[in-house]
């Protein structure tokens, strides 16, 4: 039998590939960016301001397209480097290597969230561990996919104390991992029901 990967596609998740990483794509973006100011959280003051938090960039292409002369307020230049204060931007404000690692724990955790709903509504028998649907996997199998894929990224990590599985790190090193998912679904519930809101809007205005 000769079977392509969008008939695969098809049969898993009722949709071709190119749909699927699309859905996986638009979530991403939403949840890396939800990352990043969960992040920003912890640098937040009582005054409701950030507390500056300087990172080196070295994303060259991204320092050449900046205008020496003229930086916005979050990126400067010391000792001759520069430099972007990682706290006081959004995602969209931050240069390429500072979004990476965002950029790609949005996209693991997208990726498990859109499986999930997709092969559920296609096999309608399977239990989600913290929905009504969705991620059919459970907490372990959800947090060794987030925290693997965090490993091959983090490499300087190696060896240490987080180079162990998931089922062997602290409580709060699992919670870590686990809340990325939760932000994913949670992202992913909202904009199903914008969705289905505007559906429901179109109907009505026929």
């Amino acid at each position: 039998v000769d079977v392509t990967l969008d008939s695969a596609y098809q049969t898993i998740y009722g949709c071709t590939k190119q749909e699927f990483d699309k859905q996986v794509g638009e979530l991403a973006t939403n949840v890396s960016s939800a990352l990043h100011e969960d992040w920003r959280k912890t640098r937040l003051n009582e005054d409701g301001t950030f507390e500056p938090r300087w990172k080196a960039i070295k994303d060259q292409e991204f320092i050449t397209s900046l205008n020496s002369n003229q930086l916005p307020s979050n990126i400067r230049v010391a000792d001759g480097k520069y430099e972007i204060d990682i706290a006081n931007s959004t995602y969209n404000q931050l240069s390429p290597d500072w979004q990476y690692e965002n950029k790609e724990a949005g996209k693991v955790a997208s990726e498990l969230v859109i499986r999930g709903q997709r092969q559920y509504v296609s096999i309608h028998n399977q239990v989600c561990w913290n929905s009504s649907y969705g991620e059919y996997l459970n907490r372990e199998q959800v947090g060794n996919k987030i925290h693997n894929e965090w490993l091959k990224r983090n490499t300087w990590a190696k060896g240490g104390e987080l180079d162990v599985p998931f089922k062997d790190l602290p409580p709060h090193e699992q919670a870590k991992d686990i809340d990325q998912y939760k932000i994913a679904y949670a992202i992913f519930e909202k904009m199903q029901q914008k969705e289905q809101a505007m559906q429901n809007d179109m109907g009505m205005e026929r």
